[in-house]
């Protein structure tokens, strides 16, 4: 009855764990099927705080909180969800029951009838059959749950057993040998048995009997094996390793913890970082095809059956390294103290290899090499040795050995040591002793040898001697000698340098240490003494130590004076500036803090040694003190007014007084213009004023027009000589007026001109483009396009207020088109209505530049509208057939309009031969157009190079003009500094580079051949130009141009010598220019060339050139010129002309004497008195004697007014308008030598009278030198 009850709590359970798993209450696990069990099982995950309600078989008031209290009063860890079931592959997670008594737990639970309906369970529903075995054995043995540790069995007691109660015992033997201990042996009573504390993986016999006094049971066995389905498997113990020198041997045991659950062993090797993997199922591991003397790494992990891996256990071991042969081709570097030897490894066992022994004698010495070279030290010189050299592998074992024999190198001796304190020192000799070693060296000494070289810390300006000894060595010495040199005929109070080395077979050894020695002292010579950092209140004496310097320096005495070169008033208090100052010899550099601004200073210096004071020195240094800061200029204003020669041109005038604190002499003042404008760079320049500019005490300069539309702030500041800062500025801002349009770009108006043949045209119509002004002189408001016939558009550009500051538009008066159409277009017109603007339906875009599109001649209705009303009405009528026209643009701001170049049109013929005709006209016209453009393109920089040297413009680079007493002085700079007048003439030469302008004309094919010198050409701007002939444009061509002189007009024609092909237009040139006295420089011939065609006649001849006729009347033979009177004739006309010829200047030379070329200008200016006519003056080229000349006259003329002189500038200005004007450097000389001559004795000027002459006229016979008297010296 008992195991009735029992079966039927264990069927309830099952049912209960049935239910649970069916509403989801069971954790899934793994679910399998037990071979002797059919049922399916799962595993209850109880959670004892949650309700659970059985709603099938189980009362539905019954919580499952309620059950697992009424189950168990079990342990919480005697539910054990982990344990697996195994059979075949199929896991079933079970109920791990570790007490025996598991079921009898279940007993007290009652369920009643009326709860196990259909599932209930009756012990009187069951019927047995019972055989005799039956009766003793227990019946239906089977293993219901399996784990990894236990295994649960259940039975029912032997059939028909009537007795109460039995007992039942059980054996667990190993299957694997069937041994059963008694140890293992359990009795219980129930029908079930948990076999707890068995091992994973492992196969058990159970064998279950009953026990009674009345049954003799022989037993039942049922056989099963433990769940494989461990967590974890341990590592592998015990493990052994054998290395050999290409294979290693690996054995363990395996693991302590489930040994039998190994299924294999996975071995992974690595060399480095290179790895293999291998499995096996034995505990032995062999690998082999290793590389000896390399460590392997190994890891060893047991895999379960279940594929479990242990963490593994790992080992690093090293195969073992093979005997290594001889090292390979030993070399030997033989020093003289040690060796290097090198060598290459053994062709065995070299990767083996922990060192090398290397080992010498006869001087043992071994050492371990890590690489295959090494450097024993330490050795003696000129010895031989043996090297044994062999290889010692990682396992400590040496390999075979290799000898070398060699001998280390010679060297040179140990450096002698001197043997005394002090050397014996006289005035000429130097006497030292020294000990010689012989040291680690076993080589053979031959001398010593002894020298002496001087220094620069002493003594110069005498000659230095060095000295030098050679003593011989005994060569058996053993280890120490002695001996002394005597160096002889070294020089006085010079300090010395002394050293000694020794030789030997090997050379000469390392010098001695070195020794100084100084002989005795003399008187020096004066220092050299030169003046640095001159400033208006201080300056810096340095000097040098004497050139002759024989002993220490002790004093040096230094004396300067000063004399005051400014202008002082007399109320000043006279000052006398005299200095004496004394120094140590060791300070070479004096500042003085108290100098007098503007001074001249002479200074001396003399030095003294413990010989005496020496002298000064004979040339005194000479220096002068600049001057200081200066302040405000005083009474600043400006105005804007028109230029008075060309309303078009605005002038700046600017007004200043000189500052009222103006520290020093004036050198200039300095204009900054600084002006802006948007969208535009700044416009920024600076004007140098110079001291002469003042009148009055006032300064007035006028800027000329600046740019317009800008915005300027002009600053005005003072500068005094020997002052490099400026002083204090004074300021104006002014806000500019608009300007004429400046003309486009000239590759711009080549690029939008079209050759005429090649426009679109009509007998009508033309259409062209035209160029966009710059809005550089103001911003473009309006434009116009004017037109004519060709060769009647005159270009014009007006300044003029376009709103007359009203709103009311001023236009310029210009034809319309009826106008000139009633004119046969003769007389321009404007094609555009009145403020006209191209943008944007008349502009063309072509991406990097813009124009004019316009079609002229379009406007059909341009007739009828104009003749319909008497208003000027402007519009753009047809033009005439097969007809040439000029067309301008024309450009308005707001300041005034200016014409753009010509564009040539042509409508086309009514037939063809015309239009052929009308195309190479064109074609021709274009080719002259270009030309005049690139030669327009030339002159463009004349505005920029006319600021140098203008009178009236600041910055110019010349020198400051002197007044008469400071250009003595300047002269006398010249005497004193004779590079300083070469280097200014270099200077002019290099300014006037900028000053060439275009001479096209002059190199015109048709006019090369009028020119004497190919680079002697006039310019275009100045040349004088002749009436054409015959309509012939290249008569109107001569080489010659205007000189502008004293009054800063065209006063002179400098010109070529006349050739024979260009007398008759130098005689053109004369009678047009209404020419009265003509200068002549030249000799016809000089040194057997050429220099001037006979263009004169003398007395008693006549020239005739077409219709002029020239006549000498009239011959005065002086010793240095001649003078004719020359009458012209042309038709009934006749004049009288002076001709000067002077006859003592060679050429590229100057005359000998100053007197005569000075009186020779006054005869000039003597013929010329009564008209203001040009005078004509030529030499050969028109330049160099030329040049000269005009230069000296103008001079002269500043004297005569009392003016500043300026050499350089006169000779600039003459450069701007003739090239090369005084050519050479002593013309240029000759020039102020005149000038000083002049001022040295001013009476000449007016004493001079001409001396008596013989005149000749025509009807003499013959003509008389005179050859005048003179007691006048200028030298």
């Amino acid at each position: 009855m008992v195991r009735k009850k029992r079966l039927k709590v264990l069927i309830y359970a099952l049912q209960i764990i049935y239910v649970l798993s069916e509403n989801n209450l069971i954790d899934h696990r793994h679910i399998g099927q037990n071979k002797t069990v059919n049922a399916s099982m799962k595993i209850l995950s109880f959670d004892l705080n949650a309700e659970y309600v059985v709603s099938s078989e189980l009362n539905n008031s019954m919580s499952i909180k309620k059950f697992l209290d009424e189950v168990t009063e079990f342990k919480q860890n005697e539910l054990l969800p982990n344990d697996y079931l195994k059979s075949n592959d199929t896991n079933i997670s079970i109920l791990d029951t570790t007490n025996n008594d598991f079921v009898q737990k279940f007993e007290h639970i009652s369920i009643s009838s009326n709860e196990l309906k259909d599932n209930q369970i009756l012990s009187e529903d069951i019927l047995v059959t019972c055989n005799e075995e039956d009766r003793k054995n227990v019946q239906n043995l089977t293993i219901d749950l399996v784990a990894t540790e236990w295994i649960f069995l259940s039975w029912e007691p032997p059939c028909d057993n009537i007795t109460s109660e039995l007992f039942y015992t059980i054996d667990i033997c190993l299957d694997l040998n069937q041994l059963c201990f008694s140890r293992n042996r359990t009795i219980v009573k129930d029908v079930q048995y948990n076999a707890t504390d068995l091992e994973p993986c492992n196969n058990y016999t159970f064998i279950v009997k009953a026990i009674d006094k009345d049954l003799n049971s022989t037993g039942v066995i049922v056989t099963g094996a433990t769940s494989s389905n461990i967590t974890e498997i341990g590592d592998i113990q015990k493990l052994v390793a054998h290395t050999a020198i290409s294979t290693i041997k690996l054995s363990w045991k395996s693991p302590g913890d489930y040994p039998t659950c190994v299924n294999h062993y996975l071995i992974e090797q690595c060399l480095k970082n290179i790895c293999n993997n291998a499995s096996i199922t034995t505990e032995e591991y062999i690998s082999s095809k290793l590389e000896p003397c390399e460590e392997y790494f190994f890891i060893i992990r047991a895999v379960s059956i279940n594929n479990k891996q242990s963490n593994g256990v790992d080992i690093t071991l090293k195969t073992n390294s093979p005997k290594s042969s001889r090292p390979q081709n030993p070399t030997v570097e033989a020093n003289a103290f040690s060796l290097v030897i090198h060598w290459e490894p053994p062709e065995i066992g070299a990767k083996c290899i922990k060192y090398y022994r290397v080992t010498i004698d006869p001087q043992p010495k071994t050492e371990q090499v890590i690489g295959i070279n090494v450097t024993i030290s330490d050795l003696y010189a000129c010895t031989p040795y043996c090297i044994y050299i062999n290889a010692v592998d990682e396992d400590n074992n040496d390999g075979e050995m290799i000898t070398i024999d060699t001998r280390t190198a010679s060297t040179v001796s140990k450096s002698p040591i001197l043997n005394m304190k002090e050397p014996i020192v006289t005035t000429h000799d130097i006497m030292l002793s020294w000990k010689i070693e012989k040291g680690n060296s076993n080589c053979t000494l031959t001398s010593l040898k002894a020298m002496c070289n001087a220094t620069m810390t002493n003594g110069h300006g005498y000659e230095v001697k060095n000295g030098e000894a050679e003593v011989h060595i005994d060569s058996h010495i053993q280890d120490e000698y002695f001996t002394n040199s005597i160096i002889k005929n070294v020089s006085p109070f010079t300090t010395y340098i002394c050293w000694a080395y020794v030789l030997n077979e090997a050379g000469n050894s390392e010098l001695s240490k070195l020794i100084s020695v100084t002989t005795s002292e003399d008187i020096p010579s004066a220092p050299f003494l030169n003046v640095t950092n001159i400033t208006y209140s201080q300056f810096i004496f340095v000097w040098e130590p004497p050139s002759y310097l024989a002993g220490n320096l002790h004093e040096f005495e230094l004396v300067f004076e000063g004399e005051i070169c400014f202008y002082m008033p007399d109320w000043c208090k006279p000052v006398t500036l005299k200095t004496i100052k004394h120094f140590n010899g060791s300070t070479f550099i004096f500042e003085y803090l108290n100098a007098t601004a503007f001074t001249y200073y002479t200074a001396k210096i003399k030095a003294r040694t413990s010989a005496g004071w020496g002298s000064y020195n004979n040339d005194l240094v000479l220096f002068k003190t600049p001057a200081g800061v200066p302040g405000m200029v005083s009474n600043f204003s400006y105005s804007i007014v028109n230029n008075e020669n060309n309303k078009n041109v605005l002038n700046t005038i600017l007004t200043w007084g000189i500052p009222c604190s103006l520290n020093g002499i004036l050198e200039y003042f300095n204009v900054f213009v600084d002006g802006i404008r948007t969208n535009y760079e700044p416009h920024s320049f600076t004007l140098q004023l110079l001291s002469s500019d003042v009148k009055n005490d006032t300064v007035i300069t006028n800027l000329n027009e600046l740019k317009a539309e800008y915005n300027y702030i002009i600053k005005v500041v003072t500068k005094v000589q020997g002052v490099q800062d400026f002083g204090i500025p004074a300021f104006k801002n002014i806000s500019y007026p608009a300007g004429i349009p400046p003309q486009p770009d000239e590759d711009y108006i080549k690029s939008i001109t079209i050759d005429p043949a090649s426009a679109r045209r009509t007998t009508t119509t033309v259409t062209l483009l035209l160029p966009l002004f710059p809005n550089t002189n103001g911003d473009i408001i309006y434009y116009s396009i004017i037109v004519s016939r060709m060769n009647y558009n005159i270009p014009s550009s007006i300044r003029f207020n376009i709103t007359n500051n009203t709103n009311h538009i001023l236009w310029p008066n210009i034809s319309s088109w009826k106008e000139a159409m009633q004119q046969d277009f003769t007389i321009p017109y404007q094609a555009t209505r009145l403020c006209w603007n191209p943008y944007p339906n008349s502009v063309a875009d072509y991406g990097d530049m813009e124009a004019v599109k316009y079609t002229l001649g379009e406007n059909t209705n341009c007739k009828e509208i104009s003749s319909n009303t008497n208003k000027r009405i402007y519009c753009n009528g047809p033009l005439k057939p097969n007809t040439w026209y000029h067309v301008r643009m024309r450009a308005f701001t707001h300041g005034g309009y200016s014409d753009s170049t010509t564009f040539l049109i042509k409508t086309n013929a009514e037939i063809d031969i015309v239009l052929v005709s009308g195309v190479v006209f064109g074609i021709l016209f274009l080719g002259i157009l270009s030309t005049i453009m690139l030669l327009f393109r030339k002159c463009s920089i004349r505005a920029i190079l006319r600021r140098f040297l203008h009178s009236d413009m600041s910055g110019s680079p010349v020198p400051t003009p002197f007044s008469k007493k400071k250009f003595i002085a300047h002269c006398q700079q010249f005497i004193d500094n004779p590079g300083k007048l070469s280097n200014e003439f270099q200077l002019l030469q290099t300014l006037s580079i900028d000053l060439q302008m275009p001479t096209n004309t002059a190199c015109l094919q048709a006019n090369k051949k009028k020119n004497r010198y190919s680079d002697i050409l006039p310019y275009d701007f100045s040349r004088v130009k002749l009436e054409v002939i015959e309509n012939d444009p290249n008569t109107d061509y001569i080489n010659a141009s205007f000189i502008k002189g004293y009054s800063g007009e065209n006063e002179y024609i400098a010109c070529q010598g006349p050739k024979e092909e260009t007398t008759f237009d130098f005689w053109r040139m004369i009678e047009q220019y209404d020419i009265n006295v003509i200068v002549m420089l030249t000799e016809l011939v000089e040194k057997d060339k050429e220099k001037c065609h006979q263009y004169f006649p003398t007395i008693r001849e006549t020239f005739k050139y077409e219709n002029l006729t020239i006549k000498c009347i009239s011959e005065l033979d002086y010793r240095s010129y001649t003078q004719r009177t020359l009458v012209l004739q042309r038709e009934n006309k006749k004049r009288n002309i002076t001709h000067l010829h002077f006859k003592e200047w060679p050429d590229h030379d100057v005359p000998e004497d100053f007197e005569p070329i000075i009186h020779f200008c006054q005869i000039v200016h003597r013929n010329v008195t009564a008209n203001k006519e040009y005078i004509v003056i030529h030499c050969s080229a028109g330049i160099g004697r030329t040049g000269t000349l005009i230069a000296i006259d103008i001079i002269l003329q500043h004297l005569r007014d009392n003016k500043k002189l300026d050499v350089f500038g006169t000779v600039y200005r003459l450069r701007r308008d003739r090239i090369n004007m005084v050519q050479k450097e002593s013309q240029y000389a000759y020039i102020y030598n005149c000038t000083k001559q002049v001022l040295k004795n001013p009476y000449c000027l007016k004493n001079y009278k001409p001396p008596p002459m013989n005149p000749m006229y025509e009807n003499t016979s013959r003509k008389i030198r005179i050859v005048p008297s003179s007691n006048i010296n200028l030298h």
